[in-house]
Order: structure tokens, then sequence, then C-alpha cells
């Protein structure tokens, strides 16, 4: 039974349906984002949480190129760069945002797989003294997130998955290096995970605490240290891959 493994992994994926695709093919340039609006709700991103302070749009935070995507993904011709610097700050607050969230009229919710991959690269790496979620549920119900916690001690190069306040994967990212997840809302629920072109591996089984939703943010979110002056520096984080599907899982990136 073993030898016919790779063919029932195949056909799994084969037959999966993509119920929502962040991939950036219809994407021509980064003035695209501009687009959308509450009132023109366009294109496959919904795009308003950015630094909005200076008369900046969507396209100021964001970059699209073939450069930011990871070179191993499939069905893709492009990646984005997301920054934030100084002016980043959100309806002026103490955070540091860009984010993306889907404009889709399907629920993503129930027992689905929300693809993400991304880079923390080499030029202008988060800072990782401070708490970036950069691939989030509002809920909060599983996050992604780089650097130390907010209320902890000490500085945390540390890329992990949290879900329900317990870390369920962790790394010490490698700066330059493509990191693919799959995180399985539902039933049985769980985490994919791998890096550069590698098969995703399922490391987790088990509730994310939520069952998906279209309020999924993926972008840069830095929470500020409280009590203590702010050191801010551009920051970017590269991200590919990003789609949604409704069974399977697809394992490649």
């Amino acid at each position: 039974m073993k030898r016919f493994a790779p063919f029932l992994l195949f056909a799994s994926a084969a037959s999966a349906a993509v119920v929502w695709d962040g991939r950036f093919n219809n994407y021509t340039t980064a003035a695209d984002f501009d687009k959308w609006s509450w009132s023109n709700q366009v294109g496959t991103y919904q795009t308003y949480i950015y630094g909005n302070q200076h008369g900046e749009t969507a396209s100021s935070w964001l970059t699209l190129g073939s450069q930011f995507m990871n070179p191993a993904t499939t069905g893709e011709k492009q990646g984005v760069k997301v920054k934030i610097n100084a002016q980043s700050t959100w309806n002026g607050g103490p955070m540091l945002r860009t984010e993306l969230l889907p404009q889709t009229t399907n629920a993503l919710s129930g027992h689905l797989f929300f693809h993400v991959s991304l880079q923390i690269p080499t030029v202008n790496p988060p800072d990782p003294a401070y708490e970036h979620q950069i691939v989030f549920w509002e809920g909060h119900y599983a996050d992604i997130k780089y650097g130390q916690l907010s209320g902890q001690n000490g500085v945390a190069d540390t890329l992990q998955v949290i879900t329900g306040g317990k870390s369920i994967w962790s790394v010490q990212p490698v700066k330059g290096t493509w990191y693919n997840f799959i995180l399985e809302t539902g039933s049985p629920g769980g985490l994919w995970v791998s890096t550069g072109s590698s098969a995703l591996q399922k490391v987790y089984t088990g509730s994310l605490n939520g069952n998906g939703g279209t309020d999924w943010h993926v972008g840069a979110l830095r929470l500020p240290l409280n009590g203590n002056t702010q050191v801010i520096n551009e920051t970017d984080i590269f991200y590919s891959g990003i789609y949604v599907e409704d069974s399977g899982p697809t394992t490649t990136p």
C-alpha cells in the first residue's frame, strides 16, 4: 500500500478547488491596489489597512515583482513586498500596519486550507525586539508571528505559529529563505510547513480554534514596546503563493 501513497496524494491535490486565489497574476502594477475602496470593491484584495496619515495610498507600501516570489511556487508570476516604516501608523495609533485581506464573496469558512509563503529578507528584515503579526485572522485564533512576543523580555529572532495561546511550531528563520505554510481550518485542522521548494508536511494536527473566514490578514502589524522609545526603521516582508482550497491539500509550494 505504501507505494501507492504518492499517487493518492497527487489525486487529492488535483481534485482540490481553489475557492479564493490571492496570487498576484491579475495585478499589473502596484497601482492596481489603489483601485479598491469600500465603494468600489474590485480586485483580489481589500487594501485599506496601511499607514494613512500623510496622504499615502496602498501602493506606497506594496511592491510587486518576481524577485518577491518563491521561485518554487507554481501558477504565479510575481510576489509582493510589504513595507512598514515610521509613517505606517494606523489611524494615528502606536501600531505600524500594512496588510492585505481577501476580497471575495465566498465565506472562506469551514474545513479549508489557507496557503501562504513568506520570507524574512536579508535587507530591511523585521526588528526581532518587536512582535510582528504577519499572518492572522482578526479573531487571532491562529497567528504567524515574528519577533519577541509583546509583554515578554529579551529579543526573540523567532518565527512561530500560535493557536490557543500556544506555540505549535517555531524556528529561528534563515534570512532570505522561503517558509511555506498551510493553515488547515475546521476539522480535523492543523498546520503544514516546508521551506524553499520542499513539499509541505503536516507538523500539527488539531483545531486552530476557528473555522477560517475572510477576515484573514497577510502583511505586517508591528506592536509597540510599552514604556519604551520606539526604534523604527523600514521593515520589509515578502509574500507569495497565497490562496485557499477546499480539499487536498496541494503540498507543493
